[in-house]
């Protein structure tokens, strides 16, 4: 399956979020995790707990700005919760990111199955490289601008990162 149409999916069932607050990782997820809409069988708190409890096994940043938060523990308990949400910090927060840019965009992942929540991950590690992306995602776009660019980037897949085709 290509980039565009997995991270779609799930980016579709999640929402945008713009002015997230806080000054470290831990403040930023506890302030995402209260805006972002979940289904009613989540508890909130724990989300938080899952989220903060994988963060200290190491940052989930990715570097160029992104982070990209994930329990380790399962708590989508069908396809249909499985979401991006996609919160666009009020200001960069240093997450001990690898290149050692502080953080501004951050993609809560919450996944059904280990194969999807791996997928995710790469996809979002791919989106995350790409110059294209990353310069439209600067500009804070809207979700179904988002949506839109996913649906109609060139990008296949990350290997056209490394290969990408000619332009006439």
């Amino acid at each position: 399956m290509s980039v565009k149409i997995f991270t779609g999916k799930l980016i579709s069932r999640g929402d945008v979020y713009y002015n997230i607050q806080g000054e470290s990782p831990e403040e930023v997820i506890a302030s995402l995790v209260k805006v972002v809409r979940t289904s009613k069988a989540l508890d909130k708190s724990l989300l938080r707990d899952a989220l903060l409890e994988r963060e200290s096994l190491g940052s989930t940043a990715l570097g160029n700005g992104f982070a990209i938060p994930h329990p380790r523990k399962q708590l989508a308990k069908s396809e249909n919760e499985a979401v991006i949400a996609l919160g666009y910090l009020d200001t960069p927060v240093d997450w001990n990111a690898p290149d050692g840019k502080p953080v501004a965009i951050v993609f809560l992942l919450l996944s059904f199955d280990t194969k999807e929540h791996l997928v995710a991950l790469s996809e979002l590690a791919c989106l995350a490289q790409d110059p294209g992306f990353k310069e439209f995602i600067a500009k804070h776009p809207s979700k179904s601008a988002l949506l839109e660019y996913l649906e109609t980037s060139n990008r296949e897949s990350c290997q056209d990162l490394q290969n990408p085709k000619p332009t006439k």
